[in-house]
């Protein structure tokens, strides 16, 4: 092969190298700026470094969503759009995926307003799905009371995007309008990176984005008082001894495995071995010493139809004993909320604590 010709060879890939080398150089900036601003960071291998000269760019910081403050206020808001579903039979259980086609904004606003919403169809073209949202949007402004030119902390590009932190601000908007019975938590902020590409450098910063402030409890003048739910023993552990929380989680797994160990289970993990209903079916069954068939419920069950179904079960027999959980429904637990999962076992746990050894502990008859 003539110099030439290699030359040309080598070139041919020099516009990849170079590419390569400029995220390179954009994400080793990245990183050293990071180093001084917080120790705590690590760069999210999916995001794309490599912007134009003075592009800009926001994007979440890694784990943004995992935040514990973010955790709650996203479950209080996804209880309270179940709550205005429950009669539609439709359950959200994804902030993001389940939210940003805009139907079920229609279908809550249909049942919030009691009036119908004339829109099209659900449909998989992608402008006629963003032409939708837009309609579906305009009409959530003026309930809220937002002029149509006014900046506001989403839009119709943002939450068809899957932007998390667009939709939590659009939700939390709707829930102060139109009375969250649940108390938002209040000083809620999301981590996000802002990107900046200059002409020799990345310019990246840090910052929390506030989606609730101090005063995020239920506004709406439509929602009377009495309706209003206080906090209870957990909301308070969580809130404000969120050390206990380990101590309180090893006594009520001590309770429980002291009944369980007649059918062989363990209790070692409250999110992953409670959230089918199988355990707490059985639990019910062994605290009040009866058998309950097989073909009442789904010993292993696949998908979240059967293991609502046997959550359902459970609540229902927690009922029959007159043990009810405080703000807590079975999709609650389905859905792995610990709060709730705790709730109800701590409602067992007083109804059940002080009955005589020989009864609470009798395996079932299982004939």
């Amino acid at each position: 092969m003539s110099k030439e010709a290699d030359k040309k060879k080598q070139g041919g890939g020099g516009g990849l190298l170079r590419s390569k080398k400029k995220a390179e150089v954009a994400r080793l900036d990245l990183e050293g700026t990071q180093a001084i601003q917080t120790e705590e960071f690590v760069v999210e291998e999916d995001v794309d470094y490599v912007l134009s000269i003075g592009e800009e760019k926001i994007a979440l910081q890694p784990k943004a969503l995992q935040d514990q403050h973010v955790k709650e206020l996203i479950a209080v808001l996804l209880s309270w759009i179940n709550d205005i579903l429950e009669d539609r039979r439709i359950l959200v259980r994804h902030i993001q995926e389940d939210i940003y086609d805009g139907q079920v904004l229609a279908e809550m606003l249909e049942v919030l307003t009691g009036e119908p919403l004339e829109v099209t169809t659900v449909t998989a073209a992608p402008a006629l799905q963003k032409h939708r949202l837009s309609v579906i949007l305009k009409v959530i402004h003026t309930h809220l009371g937002i002029p149509p030119d006014s900046e506001k902390k989403w839009s119709v590009d943002a939450i068809i995007s899957k932007d998390a932190v667009a939709i939590l601000h659009l939700l939390v908007a709707m829930a102060r309008h139109f009375g969250c019975r649940h108390e938002l938590p209040p000083n809620v902020s999301v981590r996000r990176i802002y990107f900046k590409q200059l002409e020799k450098k990345l310019e990246t910063k840090l910052y929390q984005e506030p989606i609730t402030g101090e005063d995020t409890g239920p506004t709406s003048p439509l929602l009377h008082p009495s309706v209003l739910q206080e906090k209870d023993v957990f909301d308070k552990l969580f809130d404000q001894a969120p050390q206990k929380l380990e101590t309180v989680k090893q006594s009520l797994c001590v309770f429980v495995n002291k009944h369980l160990h007649h059918v062989g289970i363990e209790i070692k993990d409250f999110e992953a071995q409670f959230y089918d209903g199988v355990v707490l079916v059985l639990l019910m069954g062994l605290l009040d010493s009866y058998y309950i068939p097989l073909s009442e419920y789904y010993s292993t069950p696949i998908g979240f139809d059967q293991q609502i179904h046997n959550m359902r079960l459970a609540f229902q027999l927690m009922d029959e004993a007159n043990v009810k959980p405080a703000k807590t429904k079975p999709e609650d637990v389905v859905q792995g909320d610990l709060k709730s999962t705790m709730r109800v076992l701590y409602a067992l746990f007083n109804k059940y604590k002080s009955t005589v050894t020989s009864q609470s502990e009798a395996a079932p008859d299982k004939k």
